[in-house]
């Protein structure tokens, strides 16, 4: 049995926080200036998060600049004020993991009671970060297909990213690199199961949580600053959803079998025998308010039910290997074989606006999968390699982002994590033999 503890604290206090690819929110800065360009200190601006009315009132200093840090994700109103000019409200704008947000203002002086409303559009380029990285919002995720629901597929969509057979099935490569040398974050909590240099839950699963529960997956495929530790290969950020003002979720019923699937074709031309196969998966979402603009709740569950029938390639495998083995006890050393997938994902994260100048979250994810002969997944691996793959993972994460000042800002990570997976041998028993 292979058991994993992990207990991860993180504190970073100082007076700039630079790790926000890491973390679970972003920045909004800006210059805020006259009709003429020239800068206006003394400004007071207004950031409205309009999902859950947390509000952040900043003032430009004397060079015309306001800077948030640590602010939550999601869409914004931005509101100028000043005496002797005209109010300007920028609308339409969304923060995302790891964004600095660039809004500058121009303010006119005030001649008549009005107010400028500016409907805005983020900028298409991130100017102050140089990293080479992809982006996945929510709109990719529920829109771009997804064959098993796996949220580490979205990550091809980065140059240099490619998925690979790994020593425990198929992983995730990037740039060339092997699986361990990645580091997987969910919400900026460790995500890793470092033994098998892969997420924790494993490779086989389908899923190891609801990917209608994922608002944004971030991947630094190159130029990664100092700030991303264990990925010389690569980082991938994952950022699930939490619960607004609005009640709302979503649900899905999946379902497939071999009769949606065509034969393949043998390389003399023939068809290929088409084997069994069903597969069903369904789940839910569902979040809302608990208290309004001050407790939010998102609840996820996701489960499927399988089976397959698998068949090694008998090219991959010398005729000689399979002779002695079938000498030994294995006969049926290609197959086929019958498999089970079958798993669970469930999670529930709670946000908390304790007030303006401290957001608290709390999150419990929890996974668990079987899988009937689940390591015969391996086109040159055969009968005799075969074992049941199970796996059982949960984690808690809390995180408390706190401003103590202009100029001083703490966040704050917990997460204890934990994941079993024995593997049960379930192949042919094939008999030592002695030699003199």
């Amino acid at each position: 049995m292979k058991r994993i503890h992990g207990v991860m604290f993180l504190v970073s206090l100082g007076l700039c926080v630079w790790a926000q690819s890491q973390a679970t929110t972003g920045v909004i800065q800006g210059f805020v200036s006259d009709a003429d360009g020239k800068n206006l200190p003394g400004v007071t601006v207004s950031l409205l998060n309009t999902a859950t009315n947390y509000n952040k009132v900043v003032v430009t200093d004397e060079e015309g600049r306001y800077r948030a840090l640590l602010m939550p994700l999601g869409p914004y109103k931005i509101t100028a004020l000043m005496e002797g000019f005209q109010p300007v409200v920028r609308d339409g704008l969304r923060l995302s993991v790891g964004q600095t947000l660039v809004v500058d203002i121009t303010m006119e002086v005030s001649t008549v009671s009005e107010v400028m409303v500016v409907k805005a559009a983020n900028p298409a380029i991130q100017t102050a970060r140089s990293e080479g990285s992809t982006q996945i919002d929510s709109n990719a995720v529920s829109s771009l297909p997804n064959n098993g629901r796996n949220f580490l597929d979205f990550t091809l969509s980065t140059p240099g990213v490619t998925i690979v057979q790994g020593p425990d099935g198929e992983e995730l490569s990037i740039n060339g690199q092997k699986g361990i040398n990645n580091n997987v974050s969910l919400d900026g909590a460790d995500f890793n199961n470092p033994f098998f240099g892969e997420q924790r839950g494993g490779q086989r699963p389908a899923f190891t949580f609801n990917l209608d529960a994922v608002e944004e997956i971030v991947v630094v495929s190159e130029g990664a600053s100092a700030e991303y530790g264990r990925s010389s290969g690569g980082f991938v950020n994952v950022i699930t959803k939490s619960g607004t003002n609005q009640h709302k979720g979503s649900s899905h019923i999946f379902h497939r079998n071999d009769g949606l699937n065509s034969r393949a074709e043998n390389p003399d031309g023939t068809q290929a025998e088409k084997y069994d196969f069903e597969q069903n998966q369904l789940g839910f979402t569902f979040g809302g308010p608990l208290k309004k603009d001050k407790i939010f709740y998102f609840i996820t569950l996701d489960y499927q039910d399988g089976d397959s029938t698998k068949q090694t390639d008998p090219t991959r495998i010398e005729q000689r290997v399979v002779d002695v083995l079938a000498s030994l006890g294995s006969p049926d050393e290609n197959g086929p074989i019958t498999r089970s997938d079958n798993a669970w994902a469930f999670s529930l994260k709670t946000d908390f606006n304790l007030n303006n100048s401290n957001q608290l979250t709390l999150r419990f994810n929890a996974t668990d999968s079987e899988q009937e002969n689940g390591t015969f997944d391996v086109d040159s691996w055969g009968v005799s390699a075969n074992a049941d793959e199970l796996d059982d993972s949960y984690a808690f994460t809390g995180a408390l982002n706190t401003v103590f000042g202009d100029s001083i800002y703490n966040e704050l990570r917990v997460q204890y994590a934990r994941e079993e997976r024995p593997r049960e041998y379930h192949g042919p028993n094939i008999a030592g033999t002695n030699r003199p």
